[in-house]
C-alpha cells in the first residue's frame, strides 16, 4: 500500500496549515474566592453573561478580576505564535453572578506549533518542562501567579434610583493578584494540558522540515 500526497491540488499543500490542538482544563475549586485582589479565579465570563448579575460591587469585581486573568492568560500563551480558542466550557454551581467558577476547559489550536517550546523550567523551579503541553501549562500558571492592574468597565449594582435597582457600568481600577497566595505548585497542579495527536499531519512528508529549537523564556 502507498500514500500519494495530493500536493498539486489547486496549488495547495495538505501540509498547510500545520496546526496542533491542545485541550486545557483548570480545576479552580480550591482557589481563593475572597473579596480582594486574590479573588475571582479565572473565567472568560463577564457580569452580563450571568442569568442573575452580581448583587454587590464586591462580587462584580471578582467577576472582573477573573475576566482580566483570562485576557492576560491568553496573552501569555500566545507569546510565540498565533492561536485560536475552541469549545470553551465554564462550570459553575449556578448561573448567578455571585457564584465562583469551578472548572474552566477549552481547546487551543496553535497556528505554528514549531514555535511552541518544549524545554524550560516550571515557575516554581521544581520541574523541567519537556513537552509543548507542559510549556503551555507553565505559561498559564505564570499568568495566574502574577499581579495585573487595569482600568475596566465594571458592572455596579449599588446605584439605586427611587425603589428600583438601576445597573450602572463604572470605570474602575482593578487589581488581580495570584489566585493562590502561598503555593505556586498548587496552581500548576490544577492545570491539565493535553496534546491531541490525531489533530496533526498525517504523514512525515507533511511535517515541517525544521526542528524544535526554541527554548522557554
Amino acid at each position: 500500500m502507498a500514500t500519494v500526497e495530493p500536493k498539486a491540488l489547486y496549488g495547495v499543500s495538505p501540509a498547510t496549515p500545520q496546526e496542533k490542538y491542545f485541550t486545557v482544563s483548570i480545576a479552580q475549586g480550591g482557589w481563593l474566592d475572597s473579596a480582594n485582589a486574590a479573588g475571582g479565579r479565572v473565567s472568560p465570563c463577564v457580569a452580563s453573561d450571568f442569568a442573575t448579575k452580581p448583587t454587590t460591587l464586591a462580587e462584580s469585581l471578582k467577576v472582573s478580576r477573573g475576566n482580566m486573568r483570562w485576557k492576560m492568560m491568553t496573552d501569555s500563551i500566545g507569546t510565540r505564535t498565533n492561536f485560536k480558542i475552541h469549545n470553551i466550557i465554564t462550570t459553575y454551581a449556578s448561573d448567578a453572578g455571585d457564584t465562583p467558577i469551578g472548572t474552566l476547559a477549552f481547546g487551543l489550536v496553535y497556528e505554528n506549533p514549531d514555535f511552541v517550546p518544549t524545554t524550560g523550567t516550571t515557575i516554581d523551579g521544581s520541574t523541567s518542562t519537556t513537552t509543548k503541553a507542559l510549556y503551555i501549562q507553565d505559561k498559564i500558571a505564570e499568568a495566574l501567579n502574577t499581579t495585573w492592574k487595569e482600568k475596566m468597565n465594571v458592572y455596579d449594582p449599588t446605584t439605586v434610583s427611587g425603589t428600583a435597582l438601576a445597573a450602572e457600568i463604572k470605570d474602575e481600577d482593578v487589581t488581580a493578584g495570584p489566585v493562590l497566595l502561598l503555593s505556586i505548585g498548587e496552581i500548576v497542579e490544577a492545570i491539565t494540558v493535553t496534546a491531541v495527536p490525531a489533530f496533526a499531519a498525517n504523514t512525515s512528508g507533511q511535517l515541517s522540515p525544521t526542528g524544535e529549537t526554541y527554548s522557554a523564556e
